[in-house]
């Protein structure tokens, strides 16, 4: 949105029947406010919505929810209802979020009978209630197989804490002789889910690693000592490669240092090649 949005934003906020499970409708003032609150910052929570033809038609909202999920939602003038806009919004909305790592939220009024339609038609699934609303939760995992799936990151020390507690591990991480404390940990999964995508590895029912593909195209992984050896890792390169794809990168890379023979030629088996002494490309044609 811009300024320039302001007196559309205020003829959907300002209206009762749009606003009726939501709060009191607006004026001006408060419209104002709310615009420059929530849609002119530099990481806006709403944006504004448009029909086929660039009319402008309500808003939708989408920001960070909690550190593995993102909220999305609509808000769109009388003229916009019953067109199939909210679940074409909502379907869109959704395919943003996976490209993001993340997963889905919808909160909702538990009188928002359509809401709730929308969502669970979509997939969504009650998750409770928060401030007195209802929450819907989805999912967005990357199913590789029957063994192999990768969830969004969320904060999980119990489980991820005790990968990096291994010195060969942090050796081929981070060319280190030392293991990682929580700090350090924090910082790691901070840093790589908020620039790009960032998932656990399962396997099985349990949590083995993570990969990341990071904005700048940087692809890393990490599989605990126990569970290499198993193809888990050349199962997530592999749709690490289908999600560069999907995000429309015309190459990814990988830094692997040169004593770690065992990463290099798995990653040379799926195509990478080698490029400098420690880093490796693999070209994604057709983007």
């Amino acid at each position: 949105m811009t300024e320039s949005d302001l007196m559309d934003l205020y003829g959907t906020v300002s209206d009762p029947e749009v606003m009726k499970f939501i709060e009191d409708p607006y004026d001006l003032d408060k419209t104002k406010a709310f615009l420059n609150k929530a849609a002119l910052t530099e990481t806006p929570l709403i944006y504004a919505a448009e029909d086929d033809l660039g009319n402008y038609i309500g808003y939708v909202i989408y920001h960070e929810y909690e550190q593995d999920s993102m909220e999305i939602g609509w808000v769109l003038n009388k003229s916009a209802w019953g067109k199939g806009y909210t679940s074409k919004l909502t379907e869109e909305l959704v395919k943003k979020v996976r490209l993001q790592g993340k997963n889905a939220v919808i909160e909702c009024s538990p009188n928002q009978k359509i809401t709730k339609h929308i969502a669970e038609k979509i997939g969504f699934e009650y998750a409770g209630k928060r401030d007195e609303l209802d929450v819907y939760r989805l999912e967005c995992y990357r199913i590789i197989d029957d063994d192999v799936v990768l969830i969004p990151y969320y904060r999980n020390d119990e489980e991820s804490f005790p990968w990096y507690q291994d010195q060969d591990v942090c050796k081929q991480v981070d060319n280190i002789d030392h293991v990682y404390d929580i700090d350090t940990l924090h910082e790691m999964y901070d840093f790589l889910s908020s620039r790009g995508n960032c998932y656990y590895i399962q396997y099985q029912g349990k949590l083995v690693g993570d990969v990341s593909l990071r904005d700048n195209a940087e692809l890393a992984i990490v599989i605990c000592k126990e569970y290499q050896n198993k193809h888990i890792g050349r199962k997530c390169i592999l749709d690490m490669i289908a999600l560069a794809k999907e995000k429309g990168m015309d190459k990814i890379k990988a830094n692997i240092y040169s004593f770690n023979t065992q990463s290099q030629r798995m990653f040379q088996s799926v195509g990478f090649v080698k490029t400098d002494d420690e880093w490796f490309e693999y070209c994604i044609k057709g983007v």
